[in-house]
This record gives C-alpha cells, structure tokens and sequence, in this order.
C-alpha cells in the first residue's frame, strides 16, 4: 500500500506515528549522481529496464503507470518516479510552468532531458518504496537530510514534557508531508491569549484550548514548520504565519540543522507569544467593509469561491456587516475549516488550508477594504 503514489494514513496514537516513521527510515535511502547523467524516459515502452518487472515490482509499476508514467535511468539503474519527483525534478532541471502538465509524458521527458544535460552539480535522490520520491541539489549547503522520525521524537519530547495538559489531536501523512497535531491547556499560553484580550475590552470562552502543529517533508515541499491555533468550542483561529526551518541554507551538515530544529521547538512558547503580536495588529485595523475585505483577502489566497461565499455569507448573518476590526474579520475567515470539515475535506486539504488562512493574518487589510457588494 505505501508505494502507491495516492497513498494517505492518519494516526490517532502518537505512538504509531513515531513506529510508522521509524519504518520510514529503515526503509528510505538516499544516493547522489551527476544531474547531468541522469535520464528521463517513460515507462511504456521501456519496461524490461524495471528490475524484477514481474515480482514485487509489478505493482508499483502499474501504479507508476497510473500516475506519473516515468522513470529515471542513473548509471546504477533505472527507477520508476514517484508523483512527488516531478516537481523536484523539474526544480532540478531549472524548468517551471504550468505547460509542463498538459504535454505528453513523452515530451515531458524530452525537455527534461535536454535541460539536465546543462546541470551542473550532483542531484541527490530519495528512494522510498520502489520509487523515487525527489529529486534535489546534491549540495549539503542546498538540502540537508533531516529525517522526519528525529524531528517529530524531539517536538513529542518537548510538547508532553514542557507543557500542562497536552493531548495528542492526531497526525497524518502522504508522501509529500508528514504533520501531527497536540491540544495544550498550558496556563502560559492561555493567560497571554486572554490578557491580550482584555487590553481590548473582550473575554475568552472558559473551553479555551491551544494547537501546536508540526509539519515537514522530506520530498523538498515543507521545511520544518511550527503553527498554532487557538480553539474555543467548535471555533479556530489560526496564528498567522508558523515558525519555520528550512532544508536548506548556511548549515553543511544534518546535525546542526537538526539542532536548529530542536531549538526551534524549545522556543514553542516564546515563538507562540511572538505570533500573538500578529493578532494584537489586526485589533488595531478598522475595517469599514468586513464582508468585501473577508471575501477579497480570502480569494487572493486561493481559497475555493465556494467555501468563500459560504463563509461570508455566516459572517453576514452572525454580524450584520457593520464596521469593525481586521480582528473580528480574521475570526470569521478561519471558520472555513467549519465548512471544509462540514464538506468532508481530507486531513491534507484541512492542512493546506490553514496554511492559507495563515496567509491572509498578514496581507494589508486596507487594501481590500472597498465599498460594493460582495457576491
């Protein structure tokens, strides 16, 4: 079941998360070759180049098959490519568009192919469960390897050890991220949320709770990232912008950028406090027009018209459109996850969502505060 390129599993038990990383790392490898001497080809046509085309490799061939229809030939072998290589791939070949799609896998393979020829440097290739899952800068000074079993032992560690009252929401992965979710009911980080409050005349609900999440990847589309939300009852609001580490940069090797991932963690609370000044801003942003704003802020980030609309339309019915803060705005934004969840969205469109609500906490509200009828 993992080789398959659709593949998704959520976990209920922080325990299975880590056993089922842990697998991960046992089964994963990584080899690096001269970008330059790395061949694209499709599958059809070229299939006696799959090792054991009629053993264990016939399922994940019809599934490669299935989905991205491509392999990549080293001077080691030849190996089917994974949905999540392309991207990469691309990336790695300097090549980008939304063209890219809609040619022929064949073509496809043609234009990567002329384009690595002038590729400079090493490709490094994460190889995981009969595919290739990335393909990225062999530089460590571009792309260190931080395994994803080191870095969600070293969140569970701090978030059960430095905080009161945590409890596991769940975690969940595909091949393209891994994330895991803990409800916080620490004194700390409750009490900064409710005096920020009340230097604005408001109170919070006696159900107040905290999420921290924690999200990465190992296919190059995540670094290591930190977010938070605040629940009361039923209701969401996403912290803005989380705290990130990315794979690549000034560190040459994995273990200082592992510990900068572990520091990163450490300062959980203090990076917390620090996102509540992005909510103390929007206090402070009077918006004549909450229903244009809601709905102009929500499209620039890309958010579904529909779940736009539906999402207005509530925030129409439970505060008339009368003025008010780029605050009470912000709150009404965030329960779209209401309606997502309401629509049956997986755990991974839930994910991405919030990371789109994050977005829309620090774009310039008064840009899209404009008279007119919001449909």
């Amino acid at each position: 079941m993992y080789y398959q390129d659709d593949f998704a599993l959520r976990f209920g038990d922080e325990v299975e998360l880590h056993e089922f990383l842990a697998g991960v790392e046992e089964r994963e490898w990584w080899k690096r070759y001269p970008s330059r001497k790395l061949e694209v080809l499709t599958v059809s046509g070229n299939e006696e180049l799959v090792d054991d085309i009629n053993g264990e490799n016939a399922a994940v061939l019809m599934d490669t098959l299935k989905h991205t229809q491509l392999m990549v030939r080293t001077d080691e072998g030849t190996y089917l490519l994974g949905n999540t290589a392309i991207p990469t791939l691309c990336r790695r070949a300097r090549i980008s568009g939304s063209a890219l799609s809609d040619v022929t896998k064949s073509i496809l393979a043609q234009i990567l192919n002329e384009c690595l020829k002038v590729s400079k440097g090493k490709a490094l290739l994460h190889f995981y469960e009969g595919k290739v899952r990335a393909v990225v800068s062999g530089d460590e000074r571009d792309y260190t390897i931080l395994h994803m079993q080191d870095v969600f032992m070293a969140a569970s560690a701090y978030i059960n050890g430095d905080f009161d009252k945590v409890s596991f929401q769940g975690g969940y992965t595909d091949h393209t991220i891994t994330s895991a979710a803990w409800s916080v009911s620490d004194g700390r980080m409750l009490d900064a949320y409710r005096d920020l409050l009340k230097q604005y005349g408001r109170l919070a609900d006696s159900s107040l709770s905290t999420e921290i999440r924690i999200t990465t990847s190992d296919v190059a589309a995540s670094g290591v990232n930190i977010a938070y939300s605040i629940h009361e009852g039923n209701k969401s609001l996403v912290l803005g912008k989380g705290l990130k580490t990315i794979h690549r940069g000034r560190s040459k090797v994995a273990a200082s950028r592992l510990a900068e991932v572990e520091e990163n963690i450490q300062s959980i609370f203090q990076y917390y406090k620090e996102s509540l000044l992005g909510v103390k801003r929007l206090f402070d942003i009077q918006i004549k027009y909450p229903a244009n704003t809601m709905k102009g802020i929500m499209e620039s980030v890309g958010i579904s018209k529909k779940l736009v609309a539906e999402t207005v339309e509530k925030f129409r019915l439970e505060s008339g459109d009368q003025p008010c803060t780029a605050y009470d705005v912000y709150c009404g934004i965030c329960q779209v996850l209401l309606f997502a969840r309401q629509k049956n969205a997986t755990d991974r469109m839930l994910i991405d969502l919030e990371e789109d609500i994050s977005v829309c906490a620090s774009r310039r509200w008064k840009d899209y505060d404009m008279p007119g009828q919001a449909a």
